[in-house]
């Protein structure tokens, strides 16, 4: 990686180069003076080993971090009793019994664990600190209410679904995600090209929360500049999804940033930077952002810090009853595992080492180091669970190991990610403003000096839930977008929305009236999804996700749109709704040709399972596609 018309990242600067560089862009002083010269030495000299390798498979459990003694060799033998845990032999589960005994018996897992508050809202110790709280100056304008910062409820999305429309590997695509929030749907959406997909995409990520943009673009540079795909993806999920962090990843992250400031010369100027030999990232946003990478990945808070301010956050009466809330319906050892990554805030297979997580995820507290999000988010809900459980297996990873299989399948991804930013032709624009701004920047010809034309059409304009009443509404987001869809039979804007069923309150099961909510419980217990003798009554409160996935909410919908004015807005603008869509389904866990009437397809127990009670799917929301009107 480099910055354009620069060498590359780690090419060799005068000595101390980076330790001067640091002392003179750290402003606020959060970098002792031993800091910057350990960091500068540490980057000048390559020495950021790692401790512990990405997994490739399972390990054996048999592990005692504080003797310095490991098992290396994959866990193929899996605990009778809990599943979470497997070891390579039966000498290594007789060496670790007693040590595993207290997880396997842990109360949760028994029939009165699904809603208990005991010992185990105790946090772990705290280990060592590693540097100071401060609270920036600079930063103080910043918004500091608690804002979610990954945005949850729904499994990521391809939203070219090539087999279903282009068919054609060499094509060329631009595409806009408005309103990107995480890159789940960016990733999901590159990864379905496939390795042999030998156009060239043009990719527009705009975001409005200045953190969630800063986290994007460091994302994008570790899996674009880390020349070992393993290592890159390592780091990329427990920065994306782990409160804390291996100290070498802190300490490689830092380096990368450092190394890419110290070269950005003319900040009048938007940070550019090659993303190896093909890609390209673009980063046209408010300079105080980039001037916050920096402090993103910095150590601006202590261990001890950060485990009060993630303890302080998870166990408020609230949330431990959203917690205790979703302990119901989950089998024993997913509750334990559920519990263990609250606890934790650590996506790693459960028998996993994890005693070297002690610098603190930096970018998921604010700079007074309050917690970003709304709660302790959970990415077991971003992701199918059909593909998280498969992609474990393939690993080693029993289902019951539920975190170890979403951490196999994000490593997957994220090094799948990674080889096609190698690979592939990619150009990255990243912004950070109002999506309807941006349409009219874009339209206006203000980037025309990056090479974006004011004539710029997408084939895909992703505006996720900008659709809903509280964000942008249906109406301004097709008059501000509809302009810069390309022409063409597959050309869409998608979008979903989320929170309609609070103004349509029919939109839910529970909303619909109590005939209805009556008629569904008789279905559900035909079939044996809740208990026989279920009352209605408290159905709507205990089984509402299980009632609206019986539940057709589909006029509901339509009428809801109309009351926004769908129609109205469509002439003007010359676009139309599909009935039948081409890239997403309308609901969760349907085909993609499903009928907007059809229910969410859970023919098994397990199916109905994994969808409905383990990655607690929103069967309300519903997506939309939007096309040319001529086409």
């Amino acid at each position: 990686m480099s910055i354009t018309g620069t060498h590359s990242l780690f090419a060799n600067p005068p000595e101390g180069c980076l330790a001067s560089f640091l002392r003179k862009t750290d402003p606020l002083a959060v970098f002792s003076e031993a800091d910057c010269d350990a960091l500068g030495n540490a980057i000048e000299g390559n020495t950021l080993a790692l401790r512990f390798a990405p997994l490739e498979q399972l390990p054996c459990a048999n592990h005692h971090f504080s003797n310095n003694t490991f098992c290396a060799t994959p866990g193929k033998f899996p605990c009778g009793a809990c599943k979470l845990v497997s070891y390579c032999s039966q000498k290594c589960q007789r060496e670790h019994r007693n040590g595993h005994k207290q997880d396997c018996n842990n109360p949760i897992r028994s029939s009165a664990g699904q809603a208990t508050r005991t010992s185990q809202d105790q946090h772990p110790n705290s280990p060592v600190e590693h540097g100071t709280h401060v609270e920036p100056e600079s930063l103080l304008q910043e918004e500091t209410s608690v804002t979610p910062l990954l945005p949850g409820g729904l499994p990521a999305i391809d939203i070219i679904h090539l087999k279903n429309n282009e068919k054609d590997k060499k094509i060329n695509f631009s595409l806009a995600f408005v309103a990107s929030g995480d890159l789940r749907d960016v990733v999901r959406t590159v990864n379905a090209l496939g390795s042999d997909y030998a156009g060239h995409l043009n990719i527009f990520l705009n975001e409005n929360l200045h953190s969630v943009v800063s986290r994007n673009i460091i994302l994008l540079l570790l899996l674009g500049a880390t020349p070992n795909e393993a290592v890159a993806a390592d780091i990329a999920l427990h920065f994306w999804y782990s409160v804390f962090l291996p100290d070498e990843y802190r300490l490689r992250i830092l380096a990368m940033i450092v190394s890419i400031l110290q070269q950005q010369t003319d900040k009048e100027q938007p940070l550019v930077v090659n993303l190896g030999q093909r890609s390209k990232l673009t980063c046209l946003v408010p300079q105080d952002i980039i001037d916050h990478l920096l402090y993103t990945a910095g150590p601006t808070m202590s261990t001890a810090q950060a485990r009060d301010e993630y303890e302080r956050m998870r166990t408020t009466p609230a949330r431990l009853d959203s917690r205790d809330r979703t302990f119901v319906g989950l089998k024993p050892s997913h509750r334990l595992a559920f519990l263990e990554f609250w606890r934790s805030g650590l996506v790693l297979p459960f028998g996993a080492v994890n005693a070297h997580f002690t610098a603190p995820n930096v970018s998921l507290f604010s700079p007074f180091g309050d917690w970003l999000q709304s709660s302790v988010e959970d990415p077991l809900t971003f992701w199918d669970p059909k593909d998280v459980i498969k992609s474990g297996q393939v690993h080693g990873a029993q289902p019951e190991d539920i975190y170890g299989c979403l951490y196999f399948f994000l490593s997957d991804q994220l090094r799948t990610f990674a080889k096609r930013i190698r690979e592939l032709h990619i150009t990255f624009h990243v912004f950070s403003t109002d999506a309807r701004t941006l349409a009219n920047e874009i339209s206006g010809g203000r980037y025309l000096m990056h090479g974006i034309s004011s004539s710029i059409r997408f084939s895909r304009i992703h505006v996720a839930n900008a659709l809903d009443v509280d964000y942008v509404g249906v109406q301004d987001v097709l008059r501000s977008w509809g302009p810069l869809l390309a022409q063409g039979d597959t050309a869409a804007i998608i979008g979903v929305l989320v929170n309609w069923t609070g103004i349509h309150k029919d939109g839910s099961a529970t909303g619909a009236g109590e005939d209805v909510v009556v008629r569904i419980v008789g279905k559900l217990v035909k079939a044996s999804r809740i208990p026989l003798g279920t009352n209605p009554t408290t159905a709507v409160s205990t089984a509402a996700r299980e009632l609206d996935v019986m539940y057709d909410n589909s006029k509901a919908f339509s009428r809801f749109l109309a009351a926004q004015g769908l129609g109205g807005v469509l002439r003007e603008t010359k676009l139309k709704r599909r009935l039948k869509n081409k890239i997403v389904p309308h609901r969760v866990s349907m085909p993609v040709d499903a009928r907007s009437g059809d229910l969410p397809h859970l023919p098994d127990d397990e199916t109905w399972y994994r969808y409905v009670r383990l990655s607690r799917t929103l069967f309300t929301a519903r997506f939309v596609e939007f096309a040319p009107a001529g086409v």
